[in-house]
């Protein structure tokens, strides 16, 4: 169906929701490819820095296909799609404000709680370099990741959430740590 409408140039969104709706994953990367420059411009427009753009845009999709066969949109699918990216920027700037405060708070009140403001800044900063070598990993292990380490699924789950079995899924876990591990030597300080 998508190569027809396609050719006839009459492929609409809803066409394309309702093809994704049946696990078409050309569907699904022609949505992507159509949304993804003007939402990273929506997110630039709140957003300075175009890697948190670009995370919150990719963070977006990745909820957006794990959700694929629940997925309810009332309004049309670039209306929901700016609207849940303008909720996930709201968050992501709402977070932003907790953690400054939070640092401030413990610079201020007491100077002996200087190392764990340093350790707190330091976990924030491995973090950033966690997400920098996610991003840089082939799709298949940083998904795996992501969905082990942050989200906390079990490897069934998240076998059952890919279609993959359990097996390639522990498989993959082990190589994202791997990469990880390798990538983070030097920030680690990693003799291995």
């Amino acid at each position: 169906m998508l190569q027809k409408c396609l050719l006839h140039g009459t492929i609409n969104d809803e066409d394309l929701l309702e093809m994704i709706g049946n696990h078409d994953d050309q569907a699904f990367n022609l949505l992507y490819k159509k949304y993804w420059h003007p939402l990273i411009h929506y997110a630039r427009r709140y957003l300075k820095d175009e890697d948190t753009c670009e995370e919150i845009v990719q963070g977006l999709f990745v909820h957006l296909h794990n959700r694929l066969t629940s997925l309810k949109i009332n309004s049309s699918v670039a209306s929901y799609l700016y609207t849940a990216l303008r909720n996930r920027i709201s968050n992501y700037l709402r977070n932003q404000a907790v953690y400054k405060r939070h640092v401030m708070l413990a610079i201020n009140e007491d100077p002996k709680k200087q190392n764990d403001v340093e350790q707190f800044i330091n976990m924030i900063e491995l973090q950033k370099e966690i997400t920098l070598s996610l991003k840089q990993m082939p799709l298949k292990y940083s998904e795996v990741y992501v969905l082990h380490n942050q989200n906390y699924f079990t490897i069934k789950k998240i076998a059952s959430i890919l279609n993959r079995p359990v097996n390639t899924v522990e498989k993959q876990l082990r190589k994202a740590k791997a990469l990880l591990r390798n990538n983070l030597k030097e920030t680690l300080q990693i003799d291995r």
